[in-house]
């Protein structure tokens, strides 16, 4: 059993006007609260296989891990009253609302859920002679897939649409230095002559997982200099953590992830004494092509930068930068200064061009249990 509850600080409402042929914004400040409860019971177990080659082999064996998962849950309604439906273009689509959808933590869901949750992941090893050691029983394990994973769920209780989108994620990492990471949203429906999802199952007439509606691949690799075994903070969202009912990564993981990217400063390795990471994305979603009669394909690819150099044992600078290859432009150029001073630190974040700019004072505790702790100081600048 878990219950959640989440406070805001306003409602955001939207309207149509029909005279100006608009969509109109309020917003309504306050203290506001909104909680979710769920009752559940899951299960999941591990199964091998194992397949073996001969002994001349340069290749011993192939490991197979099978994960797979079940779970039985009951969500009740308690967030309907904050949902609505408006209107939001001159074609007349009709869309579901949330007064908190702008909130940090984002809305809860709405509708009741009394179903069935199941997926399967996959690891895949490979045990291969190791041509490093001459001795003759010298092996080593290279992994061939992290993980490659299938959820989704049926809402026993939901009167349509029953069974929710499939969420396929897959990681994998080549020579040690290349990460790997994709993710897709398959809907398993049928679709009308303007591409909306009617409530048949695709199979009926098809063998087909359905409609991919988002995806996404990345990959990212980094060079550093000192210790192999340290770590650089993680700056991209982890693309397997999804919510199996939405497919949206999960809020925490995307604050996370935000916040370190914007300060990279408080997060500064010092044993690392160089690095270079480069990361590059590219992301498919399907929306309205804007006519109102159907939907498109819509592809964005950007490409990330970021740099780290000890000045002193004391003292480190770094860089971060991204460049939107779809619109040709410069995103975001971000530099920082930090200096470790035993328990503390101090982190000076800088953002010099760019139509948001800013720069940030912090000086924290470096312990994570006290690093809310701070003093802070930090201006924005826009360009209108």
């Amino acid at each position: 059993m878990s219950y959640t509850e989440k406070w805001y600080q306003e409602k955001f409402l939207l309207s149509w006007d029909a005279a100006n042929k608009k969509l109109d914004t309020s917003i309504k400040k306050g203290f506001y609260t909104a909680r979710e409860m769920n009752f559940g019971l899951g299960v999941s177990t591990r199964i091998f296989g194992l397949f073996t080659f001969g002994k001349k082999s340069p290749v011993k064996a192939i490991r197979h891990e099978l994960r797979p998962q079940f779970s039985v849950s009951y969500k009740p309604d308690m967030n309907r009253r904050f949902w609505y439906s408006t209107q939001v273009d001159t074609f007349g689509t009709i869309r579901r609302n949330s007064v908190y959808q702008r909130g940090v933590f984002g809305a809860f869901g709405e509708g009741k859920f009394g179903g069935i949750s199941f997926g399967i992941d996959n690891n895949l090893q490979m045990k291969v002679r190791n041509r490093k050691d001459t001795s003759a029983d010298a092996m080593k394990k290279v992994t061939l897939i992290d993980g490659f994973s299938i959820t989704s769920s049926y809402n026993f209780l939901q009167d349509s649409f029953q069974l929710a989108p499939f969420n396929i994620n897959m990681r994998t990492n080549l020579f040690d230095k290349i990460s790997i990471s994709a993710n897709a949203i398959v809907v398993p429906y049928l679709t009308n002559d303007r591409g909306e999802f009617i409530d048949k199952l695709v199979w009926n007439r098809k063998i087909s997982l359905g409609k991919m509606t988002s995806g996404s691949i990345a990959l990212q690799s980094q060079f550093k200099g000192g210790d192999k075994s340290e770590k650089l903070p993680n700056t991209n969202p982890v693309l397997n953590q999804v919510n199996p009912y939405t497919g949206m990564p999960l809020d925490e993981y995307q604050q996370e992830a935000a916040y370190i990217r914007n300060n990279p400063g408080e997060f500064a390795n010092f044993n690392i004494p160089w690095s270079i990471s480069l990361s590059y994305a590219l992301n498919y979603s399907r929306i309205p092509n804007g006519l109102g009669t159907g939907y498109k394909g819509y592809v964005t690819q950007n490409v990330t930068w970021s740099g780290t150099l000890n000045l002193t044992p004391k003292w480190q600078i770094g860089v971060n930068g991204s460049y939107n290859i779809t619109d040709k432009q410069l995103g975001m150029i971000s530099m920082y200064l930090t200096r470790e001073m035993h328990c503390w630190q101090m982190s000076i974040n800088l953002s010099p061009v760019g139509k948001s700019r800013f720069f940030t004072i912090t000086i924290n505790p470096k312990s994570g249990l006290l690093r809310d702790l701070r003093i802070n100081r930090t201006r924005y600048f826009y360009d209108l």
